[in-house]
């Protein structure tokens, strides 16, 4: 007996130690990102595969309602986390000016390089020659939904041109819904919806190159092009027949909410912009089944003699200085692997731009399509006012949110954001 408890109490110790091994062995690395809820559980399934595959790192992440705030208040603070996951390029790139960040390891490089557009891997740069950032769930705008049954009931069809879509929306003015539902409410972030629409303007009215030098602020916000594209958009929101609630409802509406009114009873509206994860936003009962309830085109070109370009989005991971151990990089590195797009691509409500993803693995043919559209772009460009310095972001969305409640005149908004170029 006595020698079965010596033996009961050694196996006790060896079984602690072992514990307190594994405990001492795990690493953890510690991420923070701007999107909560239900794209904050899709990502733990991303991270619950690296997790599976890595037994020996565990993978926190945090998020916050005030993304940015908070990420310039642990930055000021020397607070870095090892991670982050940054949706605007602007902000990507101050950091990188700032030194707070760390290129992405040879081997992360590689994998970008091979898996990536080279699109994804320039946006991913901060000096030209260094990467420092990881596109991973990323989206495609200037995409118009609609109610399929109600919208083929009706009689309408597509329209493939601009001058269709002009015609179309008058025909919609004299039913019971209006043509467009509109809601730009979002936090701190108001506006963005509108900048997303004058981008999208931009891409079909002017070549690449402008829409480029206006990102570098070589094309001020108070030149002919960009006044244009304000105008073609106050053709739409300004006309309270096109609008539902009219354009005062604008700015008071929720993003979130915009898009249910295809698919309210009585309807409240016939078409909605808005990127490809406006389905994430629908009804549950219109979510159970995409790929029957919702239609979708592209915002037809304005100037038919330029190439259809896309405007695309994303979320963007980087590394902070001092942060970069192996195992931060080997996460860095599963990121840029299509191996990470597929447990998200399987719950819905994300697309990803790596060529070596399953595209079976998508929940919708909705969502397949538009990840399709992605790998076959051959023009396309990033989210404008995101791309742009961090400080004129900003100035960008709150100067459409006060030309849109009528807070400043179109001068006044256009050249206030002008002076955050100098900022």
């Amino acid at each position: 007996m006595k020698h079965a408890k010596i033996a009961f109490a050694v196996t006790l110790v060896t079984a602690s130690l072992a514990t307190l091994a594994l405990a001492q062995a795990t690493k953890t690395i510690n991420v923070l990102g701007a999107f909560g809820g239900a794209e904050a559980t899709k990502f733990q399934a991303v991270i619950a595969v690296f997790e599976a595959k890595n037994p020996g790192i565990k993978v926190n992440y945090s998020t916050s309602a005030d993304f940015n705030t908070v990420l310039n208040v642990r930055v000021q603070s020397g607070d870095y986390p090892d991670i982050a996951g940054i949706p605007q390029p602007g902000v990507m790139k101050d950091l990188a000016a700032q030194g707070a960040l760390a290129p992405v390891a040879a081997a992360t490089s590689a994998l970008i390089r091979k898996n990536y557009a080279p699109a994804w891997a320039d946006l991913g740069k901060a000096d030209d020659k260094k990467i420092y950032g990881v596109f991973h769930r990323v989206n495609v705008k200037g995409l118009v939904f609609y109610n399929k049954t109600a919208f083929e009931g009706a009689g309408y069809k597509v329209p493939k041109t601009w001058v269709e879509l002009q015609a179309l929306t008058k025909s919609m003015e004299s039913s019971k819904a209006a043509p467009w539902c509109v809601g730009m409410e979002s936090g701190g972030a108001t506006g963005w919806v509108a900048t997303d629409w004058l981008e999208n303007i931009m891409l079909r009215t002017q070549t690449t190159k402008i829409y480029d030098q206006w990102i570098s602020g070589a094309v001020h916000f108070n030149s002919e092009p960009v006044k244009n594209a304000f105008k073609i958009v106050d053709s739409i929101w300004g006309n309270p027949k096109a609008v539902y609630g009219g354009r005062g409802s604008i700015a008071a509406t929720s993003f979130l909410d915009s898009a249910k009114g295809l698919f309210t009873s009585p309807q409240q509206c016939w078409l909605h912009m808005q990127g490809s994860f406006a389905t994430d936003f629908l009804q549950d009962s219109i979510k159970k089944n995409l790929d029957a309830n919702v239609g979708v085109f592209v915002l037809p070109m304005i100037n038919t003699k330029l190439p259809t370009t896309l405007e695309v989005g994303g979320d963007q991971w980087v590394m902070f200085k001092g942060k970069n151990r192996p195992e931060v990089q080997k996460f860095m590195s599963f990121l840029a692997t299509g191996a990470s797009a597929d447990p998200w691509s399987k719950l819905g409500g994300g697309l990803f731009p790596h060529k070596d993803q399953n595209l079976d693995a998508y929940s919708t043919k909705l969502e397949r399509s538009f990840t399709e559209i992605i790998l076959s772009a051959k023009s396309a460009r990033f989210d404008a006012s995101d791309a742009m310095p961090s400080a004129v972001n900003q100035a960008f969305w709150k100067g459409t949110t006060d030309w849109v409640t009528g807070g400043g005149t179109l001068d006044s908004v256009l050249n206030d954001i002008d002076a955050a170029y100098k900022k």
